[in-house]
């Protein structure tokens, strides 16, 4: 199933993947991938996520092996040699490919949410081409970026991440096909809209193909609904309409207080202290405005240390953290204040 727009007599075709048992690229896409390689035809695909793949799962029991240091999945990479290799994108710690389940024994594990290198080895399959992936490690300079574009030519298929939400010197894309476009949407995050309806509307906005294939399992979302119709009015007057239930900024005030420790029964006790002096304040003084929220935060656990935050939210929060550091010393208590954050990851 698909919606079709046309936003500034361009052609946006809406893809629902919920559709599609599993598939990478939906059948509609893969029709117009062979239709245009055959015609010799130029075609650009963005994928908000470079290397090969966000990690790997336990098809029996679910298992997703994290980094030991990080609480996060360990990313599969492959390198120069095409040999695969496990790494922490917070840490940068390697591991060596798991050939089986390490909590079940069981082999049957795949990777999920395809990244670049594994759409790379899909194209390849499809059309028997190469395809170019261009991403921040290799256009992180002038000498980089001018070498690209004089390799962009030799190609009918480019793979890049957000990088190329604007268009490259000398690349006019026929078809621009954008994978996994809702990814990022679900982050629990004030701004997860916001940046999801950037990403799909500046490419829009910037390109100008034959027609644009947008994957998505949320084509209801209200980000790329508008997005697709290169709508801001409409985004803007829901989104804010949503921040304003929430009291996200503009319309409240934000403050996060973070607090790290190796050993997770003293981050509980502090978060828990400090929590407990802060709801003191709050009723001191009568502050009903200020809401607290101790949680953790989407990375529980990074460099080998527990993460947990306080967040401050309300009107005149800045006014009640200067009022809280008369009796709270938060830098010699270990904590970081971020001050109207930009997200809350």
């Amino acid at each position: 199933m698909y919606i079709q727009s046309q936003p500034q007599g361009k052609k946006v075709f809406l893809i629902d993947m919920k559709q599609e048992k599993d598939k990478v690229l939906a059948n509609l896409t893969q029709k117009w991938i062979k239709k245009y390689i055959k015609d010799w035809k130029k075609i650009l695909f963005l994928i908000n996520k470079k290397w090969y793949s966000s990690g790997i799962i336990c098809q029996d029991c679910g298992f997703v092996p994290k980094c030991s240091k990080c609480d996060i999945p360990i990313a599969y990479h492959k390198d120069n040699q095409n040999n695969f290799f496990g790494i922490c994108h917070i840490c940068n710690s390697t591991y060596q490919p798991f050939l089986s389940c390490p909590h079940c024994w069981s082999t049957n594990i795949k990777p999920y949410w395809i990244w670049t290198q594994k759409l790379q080895e899909i194209l390849k399959q499809l059309t028997n081409q190469s395809s170019l992936i261009i991403e921040s490690s290799v256009a992180n300079s002038p000498n980089k970026l001018k070498k690209i574009e004089q390799q962009i030519q030799n190609y009918q298929m480019i793979i890049g991440t957000s990088l190329l939400n604007f268009p490259p010197k000398n690349r006019k894309p026929d078809l621009i096909i954008i994978v996994n476009a809702d990814i990022g949407l679900n982050v629990p995050d004030f701004n997860a809209n916001y940046q999801n309806f950037l990403f799909v509307y500046q490419t829009i906005l910037h390109y100008d193909p034959k027609a644009f294939l947008i994957q998505t399992f949320h084509p209801q979302a209200y980000s790329l609904k508008y997005a697709s119709n290169l709508d801001f009015d409409w985004f803007k007057k829901e989104e804010l309409s949503y921040r304003q239930t929430m009291k996200y900024p503009p319309f409240g005030e934000l403050a996060v207080l973070l607090y790290k420790n190796e050993i997770e029964q003293k981050l509980f006790n502090k978060i828990n202290k400090i929590y407990q002096d802060l709801e003191y304040i709050k009723k001191q003084h009568n502050l009903e405005q200020i809401e607290l929220y101790p949680t953790p935060p989407l990375i529980y656990k990074a460099f080998g240390k527990y993460r947990y935050n306080i967040i401050i939210k309300g009107d005149k929060v800045e006014d009640f953290l200067h009022l809280a550091q008369k009796t709270i010393n938060f830098a010699k208590e270990g904590f970081q204040i971020d001050i109207n954050p930009v997200n809350l990851i």
